[in-house]
Formats: C-alpha cells, sequence, structure tokens
C-alpha cells in the first residue's frame, strides 16, 4: 500500500520540527520536502489562533498546491469556515490536545477524501473541547501542564519539557485549579481528565 504524503507547515520552525517528527513516527507515513509540497497529498499545519494573517498564507499554500488541508488550532472562530473551506481545511484538531495518534488519523481520513463533519461544526466541536466545565476556555499551556501532571511529571520536570521556571509551572497550575473552581493539582487533573480535555 502506498504511503501517504504529508506537507508540513507551521508558522516557527519548532512546530514544524514536531509535526515532522509526529508524521515520521506513523506506519505508512512519510513527510515531503518543504520545497515540494505538489508532491504531497495532504498538508498538515499548526497555529495558535487562526486569523487573517494565517488564512491568507493558507490562501497562497492553496494556489501554489490544493491539497486537502489538516489544522491544527486552539483558536478559532465557526464564522471563519468558510474561509477555511475555500482554503482547502477538511479537518480541525485542538493543537493542545492533538497526539501523534489523533493526528494522523485525521490525515489519514483528509487523505481518503471521506465524509468529514462541516467545519463550522468541527470549530464549534474544538471550543467546546478545549473549554473547561465551566464553558471557559483553558490556555494551551494549562492543558500541557494539565497533561504533564497526569503523565507524572513533577513540577522540575514540567518546568524541563516547557523551557520555563518553576515557578511558571506553578502559576499554570494555579490558574488551572481556578479554572476548574478546585483546591490542588490533583482535583484540577482529574476534572481535565472527566472533561474528556487530556
Amino acid at each position: 500500500m502506498a504511503r501517504v504524503r504529508v506537507f508540513v507547515q507551521a508558522g516557527d520552525p519548532i512546530s514544524a520540527v514536531g509535526l515532522a517528527s509526529y508524521i515520521r513516527a506513523q506506519p505508512g507515513m512519510l513527510v515531503v520536502p518543504s520545497r515540494l509540497p505538489a508532491d504531497a497529498d495532504v498538508a498538515l499545519t499548526v497555529t495558535d489562533r487562526v486569523n487573517a494573517d494565517f488564512i491568507g498564507a493558507l490562501t497562497k499554500a492553496a494556489q501554489a498546491a490544493p491539497l486537502p488541508t489538516v489544522v491544527a488550532t486552539d483558536n478559532v472562530d465557526p464564522e471563519q469556515a468558510p474561509s477555511l473551506h475555500r482554503c482547502r481545511v477538511v479537518a480541525l484538531l485542538p493543537r493542545s490536545a492533538a497526539t501523534s495518534s489523533r493526528l494522523a488519523s485525521a490525515v489519514l481520513e483528509a487523505a481518503g477524501g471521506g465524509a468529514v463533519p462541516s467545519l463550522a461544526e468541527q470549530a464549534e466541536n474544538l471550543r467546546r473541547e478545549i473549554a473547561g466545565p465551566d464553558g471557559a476556555m483553558l490556555a494551551p499551556r494549562e492543558l500541557t501542564v494539565l497533561q504533564l501532571m497526569a503523565d507524572g511529571h513533577d513540577t522540575p520536570e514540567i518546568a524541563d519539557i516547557m523551557a520555563c521556571s518553576d515557578r511558571m509551572v506553578k502559576s499554570i497550575i494555579l490558574s488551572a485549579t481556578k479554572r476548574f473552581n478546585v483546591h490542588n493539582r490533583v482535583h484540577a487533573v482529574a476534572c481535565a481528565l472527566r472533561a474528556g480535555l487530556i
């Protein structure tokens, strides 16, 4: 069976390297060199926020190589769905919860050309997925810290992974506990797990 060829694009080199490593780790997938987007079957991109600049870049990319596109982001407005559709976007994933298996599944669905929910519906689902139980949006860093805590990492380890200070990690944990209206980190992780956020 032919491998799915994936063109990876991101606004910064670290995100691009991370996406490429996720895809290379998947059997049956191949990362296409950045100079050869037309040789790909699917485009995969990541952004903090879908805004006019991002849509402009997607439009340019779609004109150069009209590929079905998967976008990982933590901030998109359902009203942007028509613009994303014109850019050939077929799938939206929450960036903060975009595991390698989830990315691979979205890429395979995009390559297969099967029926997918409308982009407006996907954008609304994405917003719900990264919202706390009271509907307040969790910041990507809060989700990352909660995931790392759920994986068993302590504060110094999380600080190393996120390249920040212990104090910053503690501040993020405090913010997450306030958002969930709980008193400790263990309860915050439990709430995030129950809500399906991590």
